[in-house]
């Protein structure tokens, strides 16, 4: 499926934003010892009728013992994935059962990557989770959602006495159109969508390469033909 977009949002606790470039940083402190946490909105604007194609997420922590935490992001859609789940805590052995006794995060989340953030521990690095980790559960569950909605991220801290902030949370999304056949976007499948289609080809806009080849022939239209017959999801 050829990717339409991507948004990049950078947004606080309280922060929304539209567009393809907007961050915000405004702290927010989570509260310690505390089983009910403490949510962080994040408003998304991606356009209507689009879906999400990648996600990953960057997320910035202080915090002196980073094994008490759990974090977790909500898809508008009622999806959860968990982010962070006490990292350091394994089954057995070291570091022992109060977790990962490091310091601060800074962090893109990211199903492809080769380490585990939960499998990170220093006593000397700061911060100690830091580039590009993989996720406690797979961001995948999000594929196919709608983008634009607000996205929750919930954050924890299940032991007393450290106290931690977070300092910045973003999404970097890349989106596709629900149904790629629908190219003039008003839900429904019909002469128009074809219509519109075909003014796409007759000016050479790249939109109309459907196949993805780079050129624009007879297998753009046969693969427009295919997806306008298989209808929208």
């Amino acid at each position: 499926m050829r990717l339409l977009g991507a948004v990049l949002l950078c947004l606080s606790a309280s922060a929304g934003a539209s567009g393809s470039d907007a961050c915000a940083t405004t702290p927010v402190a989570i509260p310690d010892f505390n089983a009910q946490g403490v949510v962080a909105p994040i408003v998304v604007d991606a356009g209507p009728g689009l879906v999400v194609e990648t996600i990953t997420v960057h997320l910035g922590i202080t915090h002196p013992w980073v094994g008490d935490l759990v974090v977790t992001l909500e898809s508008p859609s009622g999806e959860v994935v968990a982010l962070l789940d006490r990292p350091g805590i394994p089954s057995t052995g070291f570091p022992g059962p109060f977790g990962c006794g490091g310091r601060d995060i800074n962090a893109i989340f990211a199903d492809d990557a080769s380490v585990a953030a939960e499998d990170i521990c220093s006593y000397a690095a700061r911060p100690v989770i830091t580039g590009t980790v993989r996720p406690n559960g797979s961001l995948s569950a999000f594929h196919g959602q709608p983008a634009s909605g607000t996205w929750l991220l919930r954050l924890y801290d299940l032991q007393s006495y450290d106290v931690g902030t977070l300092t910045q949370a973003c999404l970097q999304i890349t989106t596709a159109p629900a149904c790629p056949a629908d190219i003039n976007g008003d839900g429904k499948l019909n002469f128009f969508d074809f219509a519109a289609f075909i003014t796409l080809f007759n000016a050479g806009d790249p939109a109309a390469d459907i196949n993805g080849d780079g050129e624009l022939n007879f297998f753009d239209v046969a693969a427009y033909l295919n997806l306008f017959n298989a209808g929208c999801p």
